[in-house]
């Protein structure tokens, strides 16, 4: 669509990226679901596992002591951008 302002179509933006997170949640579940109907036209579904270490916190602060894990800790700060409808005026 041309002459859509910047912020309006970043609101379409977001809605399309919400749609298509919901279509690809369907599909993996099915390709998970349907293990002999894993080949495409064009692509193939290998599944693999993947495995991710967290520390929990909370429980680092308790055990360390909340100033020791302070000392080590950063903190970052980011830009967001929230948008609302306007209403009618």
């Amino acid at each position: 669509m041309q002459n859509r302002h910047p912020v309006d179509e970043l609101a379409d933006v977001r809605s399309e990226i919400r749609r298509l997170t919901e279509r690809e949640q369907e599909l993996r579940a099915y390709v998970l679901e349907n293990p002999n109907d894993r080949r495409g036209q064009e692509h193939v579904a290998i599944l693999g596992e993947q495995r991710r270490q967290r520390v929990d916190l909370r429980a680092l602060a308790d055990e360390v002591g909340a100033s020791i894990l302070d000392r080590f800790t950063t903190l970052a700060t980011s830009i967001v951008v929230k948008l609302r409808e306007r209403s009618s005026e």
